[in-house]
């Protein structure tokens, strides 16, 4: 197998692992929305409880799409690669979609970084 799809399934397990279990943790504690604004400072400041509350939702849901997806794929010796395909384009459009609502630089950036990661899988 390729150093860069080896390279890729451990990024999928470790973001997946990450996010999962961080906004897992922020979603059942009683402060954690607090909490979940100093890790995801790609938002505006004045974001509303809300707000953030639905971007925590949505990063737990993609850490458990990532790291499902990775473990897959060592469990199976294999890249399923329209999986990870798929995966990181959906993450690309979600990022996409966030820099469109709140045209602040710094989800433009989270949005470049995110369409990198799928541009260099692609190649």
């Amino acid at each position: 197998m390729e150093w860069k799809l080896e390279i890729y399934r451990a990024f999928f397990v470790a973001f997946g692992a990450f996010e999962s279990f961080t906004n897992l943790s922020y979603l059942t504690k009683i402060n954690g929305i607090q909490l979940a604004r100093k890790q995801h400072k790609e938002l505006p400041e004045i974001v509303s409880d809300r707000q953030m509350k639905a971007k925590v939702t949505a990063m737990f849901l993609f850490g458990l799409v990532f790291l499902i997806n990775g473990l897959y794929s060592y469990y199976m010796h294999a890249v399923n690669l329209l999986s990870f395909t798929v995966n990181l384009s959906l993450f690309c459009i979600y990022a996409f979609l966030e820099s469109l609502y709140y045209r602040y630089w710094k989800t433009f950036g989270f949005f470049l970084l995110s369409t990198v990661l799928l541009i260099v899988f692609l190649l």
